[in-house]
């Protein structure tokens, strides 16, 4: 049985607790600033005439393309033949394209086109000026620390399933 000290300062030690006091923290968090989030959202839906599901994949494809349309329905959590509408949607409105995959040329690999990707960007940005507003009256030193605290955590967190990893967003 290891000591306190050893399992405070091990790896991955006694957090669970931790990890659940953080998970109420970033709640809090969430309450305070998903209503500004949503609601760039649904005007960026509104404005591009998409789905929540295509903008899902929009999002995959901008992390991780080219990918299979097998796979984008498992990231967006499709099934196949959902995904392939989703996809032929997406195709069709100049958002996303098909390519031959040179490794297996009876499968398509998917990718976003560069219009898709503006759409993208523009909705990051509105997810940004929404934490900005929400952040503007807190105290520089707490912003500083808060934003040094998010990326250690950033930094230790591996993605989960269809998460892109920090690199890949950040770009």
């Amino acid at each position: 049985m290891m000591n306190k000290t050893a399992q405070a300062n091990a790896p991955n030690g006694d957090t669970g607790t931790d990890a659940v006091q953080l998970g109420q923290e970033m709640r809090r968090l969430h309450r305070l600033i998903s209503g500004r989030v949503l609601l760039n959202m649904q005007d960026e839906l509104q404005d591009h005439d998409l789905t929540f599901t295509q903008m899902t994949a929009l999002h995959q494809l901008r992390a991780q393309a080219p990918l299979t349309v097998t796979t984008l329905a498992e990231r967006a959590r499709l099934s196949l033949p959902a995904a392939s509408h989703l996809v032929e949607r997406l195709v069709r409105r100049g958002l996303a394209e098909r390519r031959e995959n040179p490794d297996n040329r009876r499968e398509k690999l998917v990718v976003p086109t560069a219009q898709g990707l503006d759409i993208v960007t523009r909705m990051d940005a509105r997810f940004i000026r929404a934490y900005e507003d929400a952040f503007r009256e807190v105290r520089p030193e707490t912003i500083r620390a808060a934003a040094a605290a998010v990326r250690a955590l950033v930094a230790e967190v591996s993605p989960g399933p269809g998460c892109a990893p920090p690199s890949q967003e950040d770009s």
